[in-house]
């Protein structure tokens, strides 16, 4: 596939308009997720990251409540519907509608419709959003045993991955201090069995 193909690797319709090629695609089967990047950071630390994604159809896709301690987030929806928790708050949203989350506020969003959903978002500043998705993603697609919103299971290999991504999100279903305590824990083992964070061939 060439940057001059209709559609993207999963099927997708490809924006009207652009030249992006395979290696600006991740896809997780498990989750029912693919992600296009449009536009990377020239400095990730104060740029921002902006994507495409589209969350498949048959169950409602989309990740476990978070939160990005240190990145604003936005999606809008260019096609179908998006579910969204945001700080105790649950909402709908339909094409041209707009959601921001600032940095820090616990959130989930996920396909809320009968079809497939079509975002457009991002997150600000960029950081190692891009390497992380494309790890984790490229795990979940290689058979590696996920959750249904596609991170990794086997704690020993996720804990050396937030070891080395710990800026970019933790899970809101427990204290952070303890999410640390464990990833310190578990993150020497999880080395010394072989696990580590770089993934090169996940890495365009």
């Amino acid at each position: 596939m060439t940057a001059r193909d209709s559609r993207a690797p999963d099927g997708h319709e490809r924006p009207t308009g652009t030249s992006y090629v395979d290696d600006d695609w991740v896809r997780s089967p498990p989750a029912g997720k693919t992600v296009l990047f449009t536009d990377r950071p020239d400095d990730p630390d104060r740029d921002p990251l902006r994507f495409e994604m589209w969350l498949d159809a048959d169950g409602s896709h989309g990740p476990m409540r978070h939160v990005h301690p240190e990145q604003d987030e936005f999606f809008e929806v260019v096609d179908g519907r998006l579910g969204v928790f945001h700080e105790g708050t649950t909402t709908e949203h339909g094409p041209g509608e707009r959601v921001e989350i600032p940095a820090g506020d616990e959130h989930r969003f996920w396909n809320a419709g009968s079809t497939d959903l079509h975002l457009r978002g991002g997150v600000d500043p960029g950081l190692r959003t891009e390497p992380f998705m494309r790890i984790t993603y490229g795990l979940a697609r290689d058979g590696e045993p996920v959750t249904p919103s596609g991170m990794v299971l086997n704690l020993l290999r996720v804990a050396v991955l937030l070891a080395e991504f710990d800026d970019m999100l933790y899970l809101a279903g427990a204290p952070v201090w303890l999410q640390r305590l464990g990833v310190d824990a578990l993150a020497p083992v999880g080395r010394l069995l072989g696990y580590g964070n770089a993934y090169p061939e996940y890495r365009p």
